[in-house]
């Protein structure tokens, strides 16, 4: 299967697990991130809002006493903007909650570790996945490749697959949360 032909399968996947399901798997993908955020020493943690039908994991903001960035995209840039309150988030571009215009902007710094939380529709045990197509993630940490990410995929079990047709430009998660 193609890109596309995948993007497809498992966003019908994704959307046919049943809500208790989606929202216990979130709770324990938020939990093992959690837990990795206590066990190392980030600096920032860039986490998503999630949309409809995407592995929750806002259950981790207000829970670690590091910055917490989200998201804003503006044509074909994705930075990230410190939010210190949910309230600062406001519906954007694709239906996608985004920090507010004041909201401080994410600068990586040198010697820094950070922690980059990455939705997708599916995952595989490689650490490839498949995300809606415009490869704002991939573009984003090849900008930053000289910076010390670690990058978390989430994904629900049942969109985990053995191989994901990936293409060169495709970043490859440090590991997927399931």
């Amino acid at each position: 299967m193609d890109k596309q032909e995948l993007r497809i399968k498992y966003s019908q996947v994704r959307k046919n697990i049943p809500d208790e399901k989606r929202k216990e798997e979130s709770a324990e993908i938020a939990k093992e991130l959690l837990k990795l955020i206590k066990e190392n020493s980030f600096s920032a943690v860039l986490l998503y809002a999630p949309k409809k039908y995407e592995v929750d994991v806002m259950g981790v903001f207000g829970e670690t006493d590091i910055p917490v960035y989200f998201p804003r995209c503006d044509k074909d840039e994705m930075d990230f903007y410190e939010v210190d309150d949910l309230s600062k988030l406001r519906p954007g571009n694709f239906n996608v909650r985004e920090p507010e215009k004041n909201c401080p902007k994410f600068i990586p710094k040198d010697n820094e570790k950070y922690l980059i939380v990455v939705p997708g529709i599916a995952f595989d045990k490689n650490g490839y996945r498949i995300g809606y197509g415009k490869g704002y993630y991939d573009k984003y940490l090849s900008k930053y490749k000289d910076f010390d990410f670690y990058k978390v995929g989430a994904c629900f079990k049942e969109c985990m697959t053995e191989d994901i047709f990936h293409d060169d430009f495709d970043v490859k998660m440090d590991i997927v949360i399931f």
